[in-house]
Formats: C-alpha cells, sequence, structure tokens
C-alpha cells in the first residue's frame, strides 16, 4: 500500500516538473519571438510591452499544451523504466 502511495506521488511530481519546463519553455519563446517579430516589424517598438506580451502568450499557449504532453512524456518514461526493469530473454 505504501508503495503504490510513494509511486502516486512520485510520479504527480514528475508530471508537475514537465508541466513546469513546458510553460517555462514556452514563455522564453514567447519573449524572444515578439522581441524578434517587434524589432523586424515595428519601427519603435516598446520592448518592455513586447516582452510582456510574448510572456503572457508564451505561458498561455505553452500551458495549453502542456499538460497533455506532460502526461505523453510520464509514459514514455514508464515505459522505458518497465522495459529496463524486466529481465533479458
Amino acid at each position: 500500500m505504501l508503495n503504490i502511495l510513494w509511486q502516486i506521488i512520485r510520479w504527480l511530481f514528475i508530471w508537475l516538473f514537465f508541466v513546469l519546463i513546458i510553460c517555462l519553455a514556452g514563455a522564453v519563446i514567447g519573449v524572444i519571438s515578439h522581441l524578434l517579430f517587434g524589432l523586424i516589424f515595428m519601427n519603435a517598438p516598446d520592448y518592455g510591452y513586447q516582452a510582456a506580451f510574448g510572456f503572457s502568450n508564451g505561458l498561455r499557449y505553452g500551458g495549453v499544451w502542456a499538460g497533455g504532453f506532460a502526461i505523453v512524456l510520464c509514459v514514455m518514461r514508464a515505459r522505458k523504466e518497465y522495459l529496463q526493469a524486466q529481465p533479458k530473454s
């Protein structure tokens, strides 16, 4: 019973870690892309506004995909652990 509870908590933290990494990546990509597009397509961009808007958009769109993609990554990791635990035949 305790082992099952430990595994549930472990996988919950692994899933949360993946979600946070994906959201962080989305925010960073959003900031960089908005700053670059502002630099290329605007005459006098407000870099602070562009960075804040990119952070907001990147975090929002990264957050949309983070939960499902984190589940897929957890399943891939669980399968890898399962196959490594199996005896070689």
